[in-house]
């Protein structure tokens, strides 16, 4: 994790404390048995798609493309509009993606709409390990990952927690969530061991689980109270923040999009494309626009990888 602080309302938080590794031991040694009833339970999102005007695309997206050495114009560029938003989400998909953009589009689309609320734009690179981050709110997903949706729920956990969603805010340096972790015995995972904001992200899936599968998170481990603390305190807070990890209902914010940049570096080029930029603001009024909340969680990400 390669964030030192984080502002809100001009106050730094700072993440040291939920940057240490975690001495807990886990519960389970992956989260795969969670995948099937999320899938089972979180339905795809009716919507539509509109390939932008070739030449342009997210700042952020170039930035993923020149730092893992790929070429800008190999990305597609789509808006997505699900039938739960007025506004489109702006997504990049690498055209050597192992799997097809349907994929991604029905995967993303499976989160509640107030999960995709806190997501900014959605890229897909190739890569020959399974691997993603966040970054300002912009989910990156590398190899098969772009339609394993445990995957996509705790990188939107990071948004939720790292953006401010939750009464705690971020919730995995709050003392609310630290009381939770040191009234149970064990974290989900070895990969929630990393450090509490994984750990969050971790306990963002089993909570998912918990409140849209028939049974919950112990219908599935016997052993669930050693860590009911902490995924009840994501429960609680998504409930407090507007039943955040629910479907149903309309998107109530977003956030900007990135300025869109041409994808070549020529001068001509830039010139010529000036004319036709695609205008991606957010036009509809009745949204409110959230503050831009810096992170980033590719220090932790990278090198992990999700089967």
């Amino acid at each position: 994790m390669r964030v030192s602080s984080l502002p809100f309302a001009g106050i730094f938080f700072s993440v040291l404390v939920a940057s240490q590794r975690l001495t807990k031991p886990p519960l389970q040694q992956n989260l795969d048995n969670l995948k099937q009833g999320l899938v089972n339970n979180l339905k795809v999102t009716p919507h539509t798609k509109e390939r932008l005007a070739a030449g342009w695309m997210p700042a952020r997206c170039k930035v993923v493309a020149n730092e893992e050495n790929l070429n800008p114009a190999d990305f597609q560029v789509w808006n997505v509009r699900y039938n739960d938003c007025s506004e489109p989400w702006v997504m990049c998909y690498h055209k050597n993606s192992p799997k097809p953009l349907n994929n991604l589009v029905n995967t993303f689309g499976r989160l509640p709409v107030h999960t995709r609320d806190y997501v900014r734009h959605v890229i897909s690179a190739p890569s020959p390990d399974n691997w993603a981050y966040i970054f300002d709110a912009s989910i990156v997903f590398f190899g098969n990952t772009l339609d394993n949706l445990a995957v996509h729920l705790h990188e939107s956990g990071h948004a939720l927690d790292l953006g401010n969603a939750y009464p705690a805010k971020p919730l995995s340096s709050s003392d609310r969530w630290r009381n939770a972790y040191q009234q149970d015995s064990a974290v989900p995972d070895p990969y929630s061991q990393t450090n509490q904001v994984e750990n969050v992200a971790q306990n963002t899936v089993v909570a998912s689980f918990h409140k849209n599968v028939n049974g919950g998170f112990p219908g599935v481990n016997p052993n669930s109270r050693r860590i009911v603390n902490q995924y009840s305190t994501v429960v609680q807070q998504q409930k407090e923040g507007g039943d955040l990890l629910i479907p149903g209902g309309k998107c109530r914010k977003r956030l900007p999009n990135n300025d869109l940049v041409p994808v070549g570096g020529n001068s001509r080029v830039m010139g010529e494309a000036v004319q036709g930029k695609p205008d991606v603001s957010i036009k509809d009024l009745a949204l409110e626009i959230m503050a831009e909340v810096s992170y980033d969680t590719r220090e932790a990400c990278n090198g992990t990888v999700f089967t």
